[in-house]
Parts: structure tokens; sequence; C-alpha cells
């Protein structure tokens, strides 16, 4: 295995903006990338062990994308550099308008230059002290967005991980395709040679076998592609090699337990985006415009709550749904078994040929690979389901 493949990242990022950061060795020319992740009392050796290392897993998400996603780095440092992340609303008005005069005082040392110049300044003056008037926003609100920000980008690399696992299942399926169309094909040979079959039942069968042979190369490209971007979003070179962990737990019996009001109800009070409708409400008293600020946010929290409630729904019904199509690929699956025992009695018998029997066995296979990419599909549903409860529910859309 190779050790911390993600320590010559940051001559991918320099060079194109790859999407994620990375972390080296601590040993020999890359010890200084080590200052761009967090400091290393903010996690145990253990931890930092596991992030360290060439393997990506389900449970280690959370912690390569804080650590290592160019975005979030970056936001990090946004935030760190902006001096409103320690202020409360008042504060913020008071910044503002003093970025308005220090505007007007720029327009009257231009004023003799560039009237234009100088006009346009006190536009940015006066913009900025009406914006002052209604301002709102606070360091708490700051921190709220960026942790939202981030909260999906985790979302986003583990839907990436399942689809990984998705893009594997559905290149074993195009390879499985691939065999039945060679066995039809083959089929049909034999038959043209005795005259049991036309040339166009032929050529035919020729053209869905370079048709699936086609749809063995994009399957698999799309193996390599969803590896590169989940990889790249954990913190990985584009060129990296990481190892993909496997897939996660879910016990599936446990979502008929699933409480929707209950679930609904946890969800209104960790919304990302409520909770900063609640804190804009709650400064909007020390505004200058606050009577109409107030009627403006409180019909805010009430549109947001009503998409929190529907996202839920959504989100519920969704879940519901692939465990449904689940079940019914595995039941698919169990009658294709079936038909495999009996085809492979009638094959003792003679009663049908080789041919046939290999042709019931791929398409017992590729019904495998549905059962098992409606499971990943479930796992998808049920993540997306959970993020919603935890503050990822829809919001803040517009009616």
């Amino acid at each position: 295995m190779k050790h911390f493949d993600r320590k010559k990242i940051y001559r991918a990022c320099a060079a194109a903006l790859c999407g994620a950061l990375a972390l080296g060795s601590g040993a020999g020319p890359f010890g200084a990338i080590r200052a761009l992740a967090s400091p290393e009392f903010a996690r145990t050796a253990e931890e930092w062990a596991v992030l360290r290392d060439n393997v990506l897993t389900w449970d280690e998400i959370p912690g390569l994308v804080n650590e290592y996603n160019a975005t979030v780095r970056k936001n990090q440092e946004t935030l760190a550099d902006d001096e409103r992340r320690i202020m409360d609303e008042q504060e913020v008005r008071s910044l503002m308008i003093r970025q308005a005069d220090d505007y007007d005082s720029m327009a009257i040392d231009t004023e003799e230059v560039s009237s234009a110049d100088a006009a346009r300044l006190r536009a940015q003056a006066n913009n900025l002290r009406n914006q002052a008037d209604d301002n709102v926003l606070d360091g708490e609100i700051l921190k709220l967005n960026y942790d939202q920000m981030e909260a999906n980008i985790v979302l986003s690399a583990r839907s990436l991980f399942l689809a990984y696992y998705s893009a594997m299942e559905t290149d074993k399926k195009a390879q499985t395709a691939l065999e039945l169309q060679r066995l039809a094909y083959d089929s049909a040979k034999v038959q043209y040679d005795l005259g049991m079959t036309t040339l166009v039942e032929l050529l035919s069968a020729e053209e869905a076998l370079r048709s699936a042979e086609a749809a063995t190369i994009t399957s698999a490209a799309a193996v390599d592609s969803s590896k590169r971007t989940l990889s790249v979003t954990c913190g990985w070179a584009y060129d990296g090699d990481a190892e993909i962990g496997p897939l996660p737990d879910m016990d599936f019996t446990a979502i008929a337990a699933i409480d929707l009001a209950a679930d609904t109800t946890k969800a209104l009070e960790t919304n990302y985006t409520l909770n900063s409708d609640r804190r804009m409400l709650q400064n909007t008293r020390s505004s200058n415009n606050w009577v109409s600020l107030v009627r403006e946010y409180e019909d805010k929290i009430d549109d947001d709550t009503d998409q929190v409630k529907a996202s839920m729904r959504s989100a519920y019904d969704a879940l519901i749904n692939a465990k449904n199509a689940y079940d019914n690929a595995s039941s698919a699956r169990q009658l294709a078994e079936q038909d495999l025992q009996a085809a492979e009695r009638n094959l003792a018998l003679g009663t049908i040929s080789n041919t046939q029997y290999q042709t019931s066995k791929l398409q017992l296979d590729s019904l495998r690979y549905d059962e098992e990419l409606a499971r990943i599909a479930v796992m998808d549903a049920w993540t997306q389901y959970d993020a919603a409860v935890a503050g990822l529910a829809q919001a803040g859309t517009g009616a």
C-alpha cells in the first residue's frame, strides 16, 4: 500500500485548483504542508493516523472533508480572516458605516482627479449605509453558513462513496450483459450456418454484441471517474490512488421503525437555514427598520418551516420507495434462483441445451447485480434522510 499518497497534492492544486487539500507525512520537504490542516493538537494521534493513511472509509469522510477538502479549507481561512466572525449585529452595522465613511473620504481625495470615480465611491458609501440600516448579520450567522456548506460537502462525499460502489455493480452487470450477447450471437451464428435464421437476424445479433462491448467501456470509465471524484473531494490528488473502504453496515429492518413526525420535529430544530432565520429575526430588534424586518423574517421562518416539513416528507417517501424497490429486486433474484435450479435439472435430463443453461445462469447474475444496486440506492436514500434530520432539509429556496 502506498503510504501518505496525498502528500503530493499541493503540486497538483497549484497547477489547477483540483478541489482538495492534502497532508504530508511530516518528513522531508513536504513537512510544511502539515500547517495547512488543523494543528496537531486538534486531534489525537490515532485520529491523525486514520486520516493520513491511504484508505478512504465511510466513517472518516467528515474528518477528511474538514481537514483536506479545498472548499472547506478555503472557507475556514476566509472565516478566520473575517473580522465580523466575533461581532454581533450592531458591531457589524458599525463596521459597515465606518467602511462607508472610508469610501466618502476616498471620494473627496479622488474628486480633483476624476469626478466619475468620486461619484462611484459615494454611491458605494450610500449603498453600504443602506445595507447597514437593515443588517442582521453577525458572527454566529456567518459560522452557520460555513457549517452548512461543510455539511453539504460531507453529504456529497458520502453520496459519491455510494456512487462508486454503484458504478462497480453497474460495470459487473455490463460485463454479464456482454456475455449474454456473446451467447446470443454464437447461437445466431450456428443457426445461420445451418440455414435456420436469416442474415439480417445474424447482423442484428452482431450489432447487439458490439453495443454490449461499448457499454462495458463506458461502465469501466464510470468506475474510475467516480473513484477520482470521491478521492479528490476527500483530499487526495487527482492522480492519487486511494483505497476505498467497504460499504457501511445498515440494518434495513430499522426503516420500518422510523418516526417521521419525531424526525421532522428534530429537523426543524437542527436546520441550518431555520437557525439562521431565527438568529436574524432576533437581530432585527436592534435595526433601524426593525418593524418591517421583523415581519420579513417572521414570514421567512414560516416559509422555511413549511419547506423543511415538505423536504422531510419527500426524503422519507424516497427512502420507502427505495426500500420497496430493493424488496422487489430481492424477490426477482430469488425467483431466478429457483429457475436456475430447474434449468440444472433440465440440463441433466437433456431437455435444454448448455447455451440455454448458461443464459439462465447469467440472467441470475444480472439480477444479483440489480439487487445490490437497489441495496445501495436504499443506503443513499437513508443517508439523504439522515442528513435532512441533522439540519440539511431543504429550505430557503423561495415559495
